[in-house]
């Protein structure tokens, strides 16, 4: 009988030491190393939330994982919030996703009316590739740092692959839409201006933050777009690097004298200039690509078989709507443009010259 009573004093204090489950009970749990009221579940060591559990917080926010002596260890979020730092100062909003030694990390997303991420957190902080809308953020150019609201994607805090940046230059917002590389400006991009009640956009080009402006370095940029269905084949770059001057604003279009077949046109053919004999342009558009390029003529043409055309030409300026014109172009891509009216099937074409 008395052994009986020293075992059962024994295993008493292994049963306290192990623990035990508990459920919805009241208590505080630290959070992101602040110390909240919560309504916790799992398991616990001397009434303290210690192992596997969940808690229910205020405004609907949610915690599972791992505690430690009331200290929530490791797991996922649900809109619990938390205060991070951006640009050099504390934003407070609501985090969703995993989390390891007490703050974010891993994959996760973060909301405020500033500053939201959705990627990769290390050590509590945005730390690695993901999506960034940002009121505040800047984009380098050789020349300086542009701040304004940054949307897109981010790796290590920087502006990498498509986004879109809108600031304001003196009385107009600029908004640039496209690829991004090294938080610069690099690739395709397309630009807006918006000035009072003065929208314009075109196509704008960049190679680590420098517009192109030149023909070398308008086909250097292009050499990373061949076999791209959306742009350029083999025989397409090829033909620019041979016919350079297209892009110049130059005469030599008047040289070539190749015929155009609608039918058989594709991407990846071998590409031939397009002549568009008497065609009647049925809206212009001019602008300047950056301060000191030479203007670009957009126009809209319809040739005498019903086709319209999207042409871009250099140095043109004696040009308008009306006119009958006679041009020389290189064709990109097969597309479908809005034209008057409804669509048509169109061709857009770039390089082009007006030759008569």
């Amino acid at each position: 009988m008395v052994f009986m009573k020293k075992v059962i004093l024994l295993v008493l204090p292994a049963i306290m030491l192990a623990g035990c489950s508990v459920k919805d009970r009241e208590t505080e749990i630290t959070v992101f190393r602040n110390t909240v009221p919560a309504v916790y579940t799992g398991k616990v060591k001397r009434k303290i939330p210690n192992g596997e559990g969940s808690a229910l917080l205020e405004q609907d926010a949610k915690i599972e994982g791992m505690f430690e002596q009331g200290v929530w260890i490791s797991g996922t979020a649900e809109n619990v919030p938390y205060s991070t730092a951006y640009n050099d100062q504390m934003i407070s909003g609501i985090y969703t996703g995993e989390v390891s030694e007490e703050l974010p990390s891993g994959s996760g997303t973060f909301e405020s009316d500033e500053f939201s991420f959705d990627g990769i957190w290390i050590a509590g902080a945005p730390d690695g590739q993901g999506t960034v809308t940002a009121e505040s953020f800047c984009i380098d150019t050789p020349s300086e740092a542009l701040e304004g609201r940054y949307s897109g994607d981010i790796d290590n805090g920087l502006a990498e692959g498509n986004g879109t940046f809108v600031y304001q230059n003196d009385d107009s917002e600029i908004q640039m839409e496209g690829t991004f590389a090294g938080n610069m400006f690099d690739g395709l991009l397309f630009k807006t201006i918006r000035y009072k009640d003065t929208v314009k956009s075109y196509p704008a080009y960049y190679q680590k933050g420098q517009p192109v402006d030149s023909a070398a370095a308008m086909i250097a940029y292009l050499e990373g777009m061949r076999n791209d269905s959306y742009c350029l084949s083999e025989a397409q770059f090829s033909f620019l690097t041979q016919h350079s001057a297209l892009f110049e604003g130059t005469d030599t279009a008047k040289e070539y004298d190749s015929a155009f077949d609608y039918e058989s046109f594709a991407e990846t053919s071998d590409p031939a200039l397009i002549l568009i004999p008497n065609a009647v342009i049925k809206s212009v558009q001019r602008y300047k690509p950056y301060t000191e390029a030479d203007t670009v003529t957009s126009m809209i043409v319809q040739n005498n078989d019903g086709w319209y055309h999207l042409v871009f030409a250099y140095s043109v300026d004696d040009v308008s709507t009306g006119d009958y014109v006679n041009i020389c172009a290189l064709p990109l891509c097969r597309s479908t443009l809005t034209a008057p009216e409804q669509d048509y099937p169109a061709i857009d074409a770039a390089g082009a010259g007006i030759i008569g």
